[in-house]
């Protein structure tokens, strides 16, 4: 073999080598898939004597609550894989849930929650019915104050497949949520700001 042929067929595997090492790339770097699964638990922190919690879907615990069936999408971007922090901080995840919870007084008087939509954002509404309200309404409960811890475990960057797993998800009251609790089980049962409950949950796509 000439040395002429050794230079060029050094130099094609050098190349292919580089190729292949490449991480791929995305015109558009954030891609938006379908969940295929999702669930969440929450740990209702918020509490009051002579009320009784009821979960719509129980969780693990006699003051958990389950968030089940979630259909929707998670947005991610896929060109940060290898830069874990980047990765997670581009998650954005937006669904609708069934499960929930019903609180309950010594007179009867009551307040369920169920049916959630919405995002990590904080902007998320939810079927409220009361005793005052029994048709329902559907509203703000809680609100996120900082961005919870999320995990991707990326499976597949073509076609795309994720894991996500979310943690340390700390939701406080809404005042609108706080307005319709007070009206159903008494003036002062909850303030606006009040640490309601803290999640966790896992999504694929």
């Amino acid at each position: 073999m000439s040395c002429r042929t050794i230079l060029i067929v050094t130099s094609a595997t050098v190349l292919t080598t580089a190729v292949a090492a490449a991480p791929i790339s995305f015109a558009g770097t954030s891609v938006t898939l379908s969940l295929g699964t999702g669930v969440a638990e929450c740990e209702l922190t918020w509490k009051r004597a002579s009320v009784v919690f009821k979960a719509l879907i129980p969780g693990s615990g006699p003051t958990a609550f389950r968030l089940v069936d979630a259909t929707g999408t998670a947005t991610i971007d896929l060109a940060s894989v290898g830069n874990p922090i980047a990765l997670a901080n581009s998650v954005y995840i937006r669904a609708t849930t069934r499960g929930g919870f019903t609180l309950t007084d010594a007179a009867g008087h009551y307040v369920q929650v169920s049916n959630g939509d919405g995002s990590l954002t904080g902007d998320s509404t939810f079927t409220v019915q009361t005793t005052v309200d029994p048709a329902g309404t559907r509203m703000p409960v809680f609100n996120i104050a900082a961005r919870p811890k999320i995990t991707p475990d990326v499976r597949s960057v073509v076609p795309p497949r994720v894991n996500l797993s979310l943690s340390d998800v700390r939701v406080s009251v809404q005042p609108e949520f706080a307005n319709a609790v007070n009206e159903a089980l008494g003036a002062d049962s909850v303030e606006p700001g009040d640490a309601l409950a803290t999640c966790s949950g896992t999504a694929t796509t």
